[in-house]
């Protein structure tokens, strides 16, 4: 069941209150009315008819965010009828997520249940994928989840290099060929594309509309990103070179093929979503834990980064992800930021969202044990807006289940 507007203030006392910004505060408070914090410190004023949550020997975290997923978009990956992340054709930057989104996935609790309490729902197939919606984690109505309708344009860059591996049947002189007519074929788009906004802003009154290129006129004036998927030192190369020649706000998504760009992605100031922290190296010549300590590298480079993954399920694994990149070598701070804040300001609602902040959204959780840490993240309670959250979930009925088999 969705959860019930706030009707009395919610004090959590005596916890580890993580504010992501502002440090990590031991034997605080969190004071949140009609779902905005209004106090975060280790002395604060208790208001008059307030609900107690005893946070002794607990921890406090801004809820997570998911930079990259297909929540809501997915239920079981192996049957067709309930995959609906994508469309037909290249080219579909009209599509929106959170058209498509189902607030009654099963799915959700369980990503819920680990703190995750935003999502980015990204459509994907084909080179323009269509529009993320930045979506809460609770609600009745997609109207009444979505935080932006719109947080960015999705685009699948082109594959540049030639493959040679044992199960490619196409010669790499017909690959190069293919190559250079997807390239060419995603630039047309984007040039005409350009063009339409261009001759749109200067007519006073059109009645004549593309809802493709009008879906993108956005992403020229920089109101919305464009997240970019890419593989490949090739791709990220031509990535930065294109953005430069459109003048897009852009965010990187990508994996350890990254570490080979840092400079040019750290002098063009673009922000890196890191995916599948937890995969194989590309390379037979890269060490083991090349996408462990890619986080750690952006950090000490300076360059705004979030942790994602891909896909619905494996979300739930989400603070994991980054609990294992603190492992090799990204501190902890910097690790909460992946989740939360960096998420949130990528996105333009850092406002409202992403940190325990007075004036901000109460999306919060507790937890009894670290957040990052599978062996002690133990979420006992969740808010969403100020909003208390149901954390029953589908694996929770399950292991309920057949813990009683056991006894008989």
């Amino acid at each position: 069941m969705p959860g019930k507007k706030q009707t009395q203030p919610i004090v959590i006392r005596n916890a580890t209150v993580h504010t992501v910004t502002k440090g990590t505060l031991v034997s605080a408070s969190v004071v949140f009315e009609n779902g905005i914090i209004t106090q975060v410190g280790t002395t604060v004023e208790i208001p008059a008819g307030s609900k107690e949550i005893d946070g002794r020997g607990k921890h406090v975290y801004p809820g997570f965010i998911s930079a990259i997923s297909q929540i809501g978009l997915t239920e079981i990956d192996a049957v067709r009828s309930t995959r609906d992340a994508s469309e037909v054709g290249q080219f579909n930057p009209n599509v929106r997520g959170e058209t498509a989104y189902n607030p009654d996935s099963e799915i959700i609790p369980t990503i819920r249940h680990n703190g995750v309490l935003i999502a980015n729902s990204c459509p994907n197939g084909g080179m323009v994928s269509g529009m993320a919606s930045l979506m809460r984690l609770d609600g009745w109505t997609r109207e009444d989840i979505a935080i932006l309708p719109m947080s960015a344009l999705v685009v699948e860059w082109p594959r540049m290099d030639v493959i040679k591996a044992w199960w490619m049947k196409k010669p790499e002189e017909e690959q190069r060929k293919e190559i250079n007519a997807s390239l060419q074929s995603f630039r047309n788009f984007f040039r005409e594309a350009q063009a339409y906004h261009k001759l749109v802003s200067s007519i006073a009154d059109s009645s004549r509309k593309d809802i493709r290129f009008e879906a993108m006129r956005n992403v020229f004036t920089k109101e919305i990103p464009v997240i970019i998927h890419a593989n490949s030192r090739a791709q990220i190369e031509a990535i930065l070179d294109f953005a430069t020649e459109y003048e897009l706000r852009i965010i990187l998504a990508a994996g350890d093929e990254v570490r080979t760009c840092i400079q040019q992605i750290k002098k063009a100031n673009v922000p890196v979503i890191v995916q599948r922290v937890h995969s194989l190296p590309n390379h037979d010549e890269d060490p083991y834990d090349a996408s462990y300590t890619l986080p750690s590298a952006l950090e000490k480079a300076g360059i705004l980064f979030a942790i994602s993954d891909n896909g619905a399920w494996q979300q739930r694994n989400l603070p994991f992800l980054a609990g294992t990149a603190i492992a090799y070598g990204l501190s902890e701070n910097a690790a909460e930021k992946s989740l939360t804040i960096n998420v949130a300001e990528m996105f333009g609602v850092a406002k409202k969202y992403g940190s325990l902040e007075v004036g901000k959204s109460a999306t919060l959780f507790v937890s009894n044990g670290i957040a990052l840490d599978g062996l002690t993240n133990n979420v006992q309670n969740a808010f969403i807006d100020g909003r208390e959250v149901d954390l029953s979930a589908k694996h929770i009925r399950l292991s309920k289940k057949y813990n009683e088999r056991l006894k008989r």
